[in-house]
């Protein structure tokens, strides 16, 4: 009869993956196995891997390693999450490397004094030997595969080069991390469930979850980790964070639904303190913008609606986009008008609309009961959610917005004149 324990073993080859998995992440073995197992299983349904092929079986341990390679010390499994309501709202039009400056400065030490950047274990030199990568010459367990470069490593100059953690609260001082951390931001206007203070969270999205078509200005769950500290103003995802969005609005009573819809809520400064009158843009920034550590300010975010007086859809070209094009309205308000004069450069506020806005959503359109999608004309109301700028002007500051998102309360929109009858037909062209 067959010994029991012979049939949990895993072969050679996928032990080898696993190690090195289990290393990274600083779990055991048995773990890594278990989280092999429970990815097995949801990718290719595969209840019990050890009746499986050994080929198969190192085959999959190689996609597994390599498709969780970025991971952190925490990323073996999911961090507890909160449930936070209300809706999603905007999204930066661009990933941003978390670790970039980190990198850098790690080069710079490196550039300026090579023993110490290694002695003080900020960046490793990654060398290949006898089928392995190594580390400042230690083995990794991590195997050469051709020419590919191992998930921690990055070419500078003529050397591979790896970073190293460097963070003494954690356990994982001198080993090495992912050299980028790529992080987009959506902003969700809610709250934690069991709270009724409502504001503008920025919700760091992760991996897929970066390029998941959301549903916007709808009512929903999300799950999510709290800041440690208070006044920070950013959540964390788990990978698996799109996967987990609940949209409903089941989390208030009935008879109170009606305040969820965004026409509403987005500018309702009785339940929230995000959203700026377009007459009093100039002073909101002076109080709501962030101060940085470094004593440097950033532009804040803002939520104000009014009514377009200038609709531009053709593309402009723009180095600082991440598409290299960006598109241009103006919107407009009666207290506005009433505060500057209805022909001073002052009625109006430019709202600028990133590329990608342009490319994922529907800034010009919106959206009938029906589903359907339809551009909108002059004289629309529009809520624009965005980062708030000022720029001098003639011895004055003018406002401008760029959008990060736009919403067309859909009872209030004028519907933009259609094309007629395109055909040659109606010339007698294919006659």
């Amino acid at each position: 009869m067959e010994d029991e324990s012979k049939k949990n073993e895993w072969p050679t080859g996928v032990l080898e993956r696993l190690q090195a998995y289990a290393e990274r992440l600083s779990i055991g073995i048995e773990e890594a196995g278990n989280q092999f197992k429970a990815w097995l299983n949801k990718e290719f349904e595969v209840d019990n891997p050890h009746q499986e092929d050994e080929y198969l079986l190192v085959e999959w341990a190689e996609m597994f390693v390599i498709e969780t390679r970025n991971l952190g010390a925490s990323g073996g499994s999911s961090r507890e999450t909160t449930t936070y309501v209300g809706m999603m709202v905007a999204i930066e039009d661009a990933p941003r490397d978390q670790r970039e400056k980190t990198r850098q400065s790690a080069l710079n030490l490196f550039g300026s004094n090579q023993d110490r950047a290694i002695s003080e274990k900020v960046i490793g030199i990654v060398t290949a030997k006898e089928g392995n990568w190594c580390i400042n010459g230690e083995p990794t367990g991590e195997r050469v595969d051709g020419s590919e470069l191992p998930w921690f490593a990055f070419e500078h100059n003529d050397l591979i080069l790896c970073l190293l953690n460097t963070n003494k609260a954690s356990n994982n001082v001198g080993k090495p991390m992912a050299p980028t951390s790529m992080v987009r931001n959506m902003y969700f206007l809610g709250s934690d469930e069991r709270s009724n203070d409502i504001g503008m969270w920025r919700v760091a999205l992760t991996n897929k979850s970066m390029d998941t078509d959301y549903q916007y200005y709808t009512p929903c769950k999300i799950q999510v980790v709290p800041p440690t500290q208070e006044g920070r103003d950013t959540l964390y995802t788990n990978r698996n964070f799109h996967e987990t969005v609940e949209y409903t609005d089941s989390f208030v009573p009935e008879n109170l639904r009606a305040e969820l819809r965004p026409e509403r809520l987005l500018s309702n400064d009785q339940m929230h303190k995000e959203y700026v009158d377009l007459s009093e843009l100039v002073e909101a920034h002076g109080d709501r913008k962030i101060q940085l550590p470094n004593g440097n300010t950033m532009n804040p975010i803002v939520i104000t609606k009014g009514y377009v007086s200038r609709l531009n859809k053709e593309p402009m070209a723009s180095e600082y986009d991440s598409t290299g094009r960006s598109f241009r309205m103006s919107i407009t308000s009666l207290a506005l008008q009433s505060r500057n004069g209805r022909d001073s450069p002052h009625s109006e506020v430019t709202v600028w609309i990133p590329g990608a806005l342009y490319d994922e959503q529907h800034p010009f359109d919106y959206e009938k009961s029906s589903g359907e999608w339809v551009p909108y004309a002059e004289r629309t109301q529009v809520i624009v959610i965005g980062r708030l700028k000022l720029r001098p002007y003639n011895n004055d500051t003018l406002p401008s917005v760029t959008a990060l998102g736009v919403f067309v309360p859909p009872r209030t929109a004028r519907p933009a004149a259609t094309g007629g009858n395109t055909s040659l037909d109606q010339f007698g062209g294919d006659q």
